[in-house]
């Protein structure tokens, strides 16, 4: 006698039951434990960026004009440190204002936010987005450049980078990969949004914005700089 097939669909329904609990049992006994912030030591920015370095020198009380990386009933959530500076750029008088969000956990619920979603939130608009490499003397950095507004006098080029775990990674794939590769080694990896911008309606406003992530690496020692871009291949 042949079975019912009612039967048959609860034996499927029971068997994919089975399945998708342990493949959830699985997940929860594979999760790393062991976070690797505490592997290479929790940075506190405020104090390993330099506020005076090349031709470059902070300038007191601008902080305000940066933009928050979310709002900030978000901050304590996603994030373990917020960071934020005005550098002036003595040869030219330009500002450059630099953001720095740090998360110590990057699971799903509490990955960075780039600028791409919170730029908008907070009133602006993305105008252009470029994929874009910095060369430096420690290797390549993938970076984004955006070229956002905010009504008709603020325009507001900025150039970021996310490094995951040990290395830099550009886009949301690559991120998720480098979050794998850590897990594979057993830590739940970090995660840190580097970001420098100008207001300025120059027409090529990006050179200074490489120029200045060049000047703040060769400024810092190695293991400050591990915090910026990980572990790079020179």
């Amino acid at each position: 006698m042949l079975p019912r097939p009612s039967r048959i669909k609860a034996s499927a329904l029971f068997i994919a039951v089975l399945i998708m609990v342990g493949s959830v049992a699985a997940a929860e006994l594979l999760k790393p434990r062991q976070y690797w912030a505490d592997v290479i030591g929790e940075p506190h920015y405020a104090t390993l960026i330099p506020t005076r370095f090349g031709e470059w020198q902070e300038l007191p009380y601008a902080q305000k004009s940066v933009v928050n990386p979310v709002q900030e009933e978000n901050l304590m959530r996603l994030y373990s440190e917020t960071f934020a500076r005005t550098y002036l750029h003595r040869p030219t008088g330009r500002k450059i204002m630099l953001s720095i969000a740090y998360g110590r956990d990057q699971s799903n619920d509490t990955q960075l936010h780039t600028p791409e979603a919170c730029y908008p939130s907070q009133g602006f608009r993305v105008e252009k987005r470029m994929e874009h490499t910095v060369s430096s003397a420690f290797g390549p950095i993938e970076a984004v450049q955006l070229i956002t507004t905010m009504g008709p006098r603020r325009t507001e080029p900025l150039t970021f980078f996310i490094r995951v775990g040990d290395e830099v990674s550009r886009g949301s794939r690559d991120r998720n990969l480098a979050r794998i590769k850590m897990a594979l080694k057993g830590y739940r990896s970090d995660g840190m949004l580097f970001r420098v911008s100008e207001v300025t309606r120059l027409p090529q406003p990006f050179g200074l914005q490489d120029r200045f992530i060049q000047d703040l690496l060769g400024a810092m020692n190695p293991e400050d700089r591990r915090r910026i871009i990980g572990q790079q291949d020179t």
